[in-house]
């Protein structure tokens, strides 16, 4: 099947010529949520996923924004940077890989119950590919929890990402969800309270299941 069909041939292409490993190495990285967008995203997780679950957080990093007052037993994390991994303390198993330089995800078919992407979804160059990967892993009407902010590195998000508004790239996402194979697509939004200092930023996420 041609997932790429109706897109530009450069829709996944970014403005850097860095691969990740040397701009994440390089550079600085600031927080893509804020305090309020911080505890959106941990309600999400609480409302959806349990304890028990089996969970892959997907290019991690150091937090996994699942709630701390939660012990979950079985929580992978993926990311390029060893030391992000070696912070991230909710983690049951660690596994260094670059997802945009080798998208094959060393976990069984139909092992997880859930896959998390938080602020991470924009910097897939491969998103087809990477979707695959994810829906051969999660179990049968297991889920994949996609979640984003407005904030995004602009040398590292694809092209395609940046052209569009927000809520057009849950309408993108979708798409993407469905031609890899996912289905029952919800797509939600919050937003802060005009009266809050913490909490500046919108949350958009995308759920789908697998059939």
């Amino acid at each position: 099947m041609n997932h790429l069909k109706d897109f530009h041939p450069r829709s996944f292409d970014i403005a850097s010529n860095e691969s990740d490993l040397q701009y994440y190495t390089k550079h600085s990285v600031p927080p893509m949520l804020d305090q309020g967008g911080y505890k959106a995203v941990e309600a999400l997780y609480h409302t959806l996923i349990q304890e028990s679950d089996t969970i892959l957080d997907l290019m991690c990093g150091a937090d996994s924004h699942l709630p701390t007052n939660a012990t979950y037993q079985n929580l992978i994390g993926i990311d390029l940077n060893p030391q992000a991994l070696k912070e991230n303390t909710a983690l049951t198993r660690k596994i260094t890989q670059d997802i945009n330089d080798k998208t094959d995800l060393p976990l069984k078919d139909n092992s997880v119950d859930y896959l998390c992407l938080c602020c991470v979804f924009e910097y897939l160059r491969h998103p087809f590919a990477t979707l695959e990967e994810c829906l051969r892993i999660l179990k049968p009407s297991g889920r994949i929890i996609i979640s984003f902010t407005t904030r995004f590195l602009p040398l590292r998000a694809t092209a395609l990402w940046q052209a569009l508004e927000s809520q057009d790239r849950q309408g993108l996402v979708k798409v993407l969800l469905t031609r890899a194979g996912f289905t029952d697509c919800d797509q939600g939004e919050v937003y802060p309270p005009e009266d809050q200092s913490v909490w500046k930023d919108p949350i958009y996420s995308v759920v789908a299941r697998k059939a």
